[in-house]
């Protein structure tokens, strides 16, 4: 495969929040230039276009995808439409970089690995959380013996529930909080686990707060991993009170303890607004981060595809890693639907 020289010039199919952040990470790199965005509705693709100095703006994924000016495509639009754009992207020969989940089906990953071999283009996952300096920093000293032998990873992911409506509907999002936090859980615990075979997966879902869509708003998993380690996922879209992510690893000579969210040593107390935005309204105790970008992982996920595609050294997060998040996600509703009797697997 090639190696790209020169500035990548990046296409964006879709015009949502998440989106925002990306670009925000983006106009911190140099290696990077966002040529075109695509959206649903073209009001919306040049809404964005215009704030963020994009030159076109697009009402049709498709011409993002087949444009000729485009290296990369970042899909960013509802799962149940990762497959079919990224695998036309990769037919039209452009490297892909899919926001999580990988694709709304098992199936429809697998098809998008196989697709991207056969067209010798990279597939990179966006999924950002194991690249965090923290999680990075807890996954170092973890392998490193710290904390002795590891016997259980616990990873949690809970807020109040996502801004858009398609969340919640089965039919664009294949599922519930467990397609949306649960992909970063399971990537964390697989990351600080490498070669690591999980052998079974069990699960509980529920429905206990948002029950105008029809998907699970509480997800509890167990991956049991080849020599009785234990990882355990909780990810709640039914928690107020801001946003917990928290990665703990448990040791037989110590443990490990990484607060993504609220553990950057400001505390806030506020009657007057967000520490973002003073005039927002009330806004209470907060515990803001310094440096969202930095410390969630965006910056390093670019710069991940960036050295890969300058150098052709390995991606921490492709499709294949994505692939794997999906098959233990399919085992965990497997599970559910039987009371959370354990599926076996060979991950």
């Amino acid at each position: 495969m090639s190696v790209q020289t020169g500035p990548i010039r990046l296409g964006i199919c879709g015009a949502g929040k998440i989106v925002e952040t990306h670009l925000a990470a983006l106009a911190r790199l140099n290696g990077f230039r966002v040529v075109a965005v695509s959206s649903r509705t073209l009001k919306s693709a040049r809404a964005l276009a215009e704030r963020f100095g994009i030159g076109q703006a697009y009402g049709d994924h498709r011409r993002v995808v087949e444009s000729p000016e485009v290296d990369l495509v970042l899909i960013a639009v509802p799962n149940y439409q990762h497959a079919a754009l990224s695998i036309a992207a990769l037919r039209a020969g452009k490297h892909v970089l899919v926001e999580k989940p990988l694709a709304a089906t098992v199936g429809e990953a697998r098809e998008m690995v196989r697709a991207a071999k056969r067209a010798g283009r990279w597939l990179f996952y966006a999924e950002q959380l194991p690249l965090a300096p923290k999680s990075q920093a807890v996954a170092r000293a973890a392998q490193a013996g710290l904390i002795g032998d590891i016997y259980m990873v616990r990873q949690i992911e809970r807020h109040a529930g996502p801004h858009s409506p398609w969340f919640f509907k089965k039919e664009f999002a294949a599922g519930g909080v467990l397609m949306d936090l649960g992909c970063h859980s399971i990537s964390t615990v697989l990351d600080i686990l490498p070669g690591r075979r999980v052998e079974s997966v069990s699960a509980v879902t529920r429905q206990f707060v948002h029950r105008h869509g029809d998907v699970e708003d509480f997800a509890l998993l167990q991956m049991r991993f080849a020599g009785g380690i234990v990882g355990v996922v909780e990810d709640n879209w039914c928690h107020p009170g801001g946003m917990d992510c928290l990665t703990e690893v448990f040791g037989n000579r110590g443990s490990i303890c990484a607060d993504l969210k609220k553990g950057s040593g400001l505390r806030v107390y506020s009657e007057k607004g967000s520490w973002t935005d003073p005039a927002a309204g009330p806004g209470g105790w907060q515990f803001p981060q310094t440096d969202p970008l930095l410390d969630n992982g965006y910056l390093a996920q670019f710069a991940a595809v960036e050295n890969t595609l300058r150098t052709g050294a390995p991606a921490p997060q492709t499709g294949v890693e994505g692939l794997r998040v999906m098959r233990i996600m399919e085992a965990a509703y497997r599970s559910a639907a039987k009371d959370g009797r354990p599926v076996r697997v060979s991950l």
